[in-house]
């Protein structure tokens, strides 16, 4: 699996989801100035499992509970925007959609954009929790395709790309 980097400050309690890819539920506390904190529950070995709460959260004026189609819809890209060691906003796209967004982009807040194709890519999230009570910080797993009998399968989802190359590349220079 690929690794890519979590946008924000990383100073935190880390937390790491990797493997965990039936995403369920996508659960997001937030108010005006931070995302406070996103749980999720997935599918494995046939049961539903919560992930765990990170310590240290403070449950923002606004609480959001995304339900995926599961097992037909399943995340294609993530983007959001971080400032000042926390997450300001995030917003889930899926095959069958866009979820959020989430909290408040600033002027001076730094963009992400993670694009994850049209091949259920998603390899699972991590990131940081500050003392505070905020999102530091989030990044995910990218699952390459296991064949090339993969490629023109019927998963294949048409998903618009956002970022340009030099967009992606200002993602990893910025952190």
């Amino acid at each position: 699996m690929i690794r890519l980097p979590t946008l924000g400050s990383q100073s935190g309690q880390t937390w790491d989801h990797k493997g965990r890819t039936e995403l369920v539920q996508i659960f997001v506390s937030y108010d005006d100035s931070a995302i406070n904190f996103l749980q999720f529950l997935y599918a494995e070995n046939g049961s539903l499992v919560l992930s765990e709460r990170p310590d240290y959260i403070y449950v923002g004026n606004n609480f959001s509970t995304v339900t995926l189609q599961y097992p037909d819809e399943f995340l294609t890209s993530l983007k959001g925007t971080w400032n000042y060691g926390k997450l300001t906003s995030i917003e889930c796209g899926t095959n069958l959609g866009r979820h959020g967004p989430f909290g408040r982009a600033y002027k001076d807040d730094k963009h992400f954009d993670f694009q994850l194709g049209n091949h259920r890519a998603f390899g699972g999230f991590h990131g940081t929790t500050s003392r505070a009570g905020t999102l530091e910080s989030i990044g995910i797993y990218v699952k390459p395709i296991a064949s090339l009998s993969n490629l023109n399968s019927d998963q294949q989802v048409n998903v618009s790309k956002s970022a340009s190359k030099a967009e992606v590349k200002n993602i990893y220079l910025d952190h």
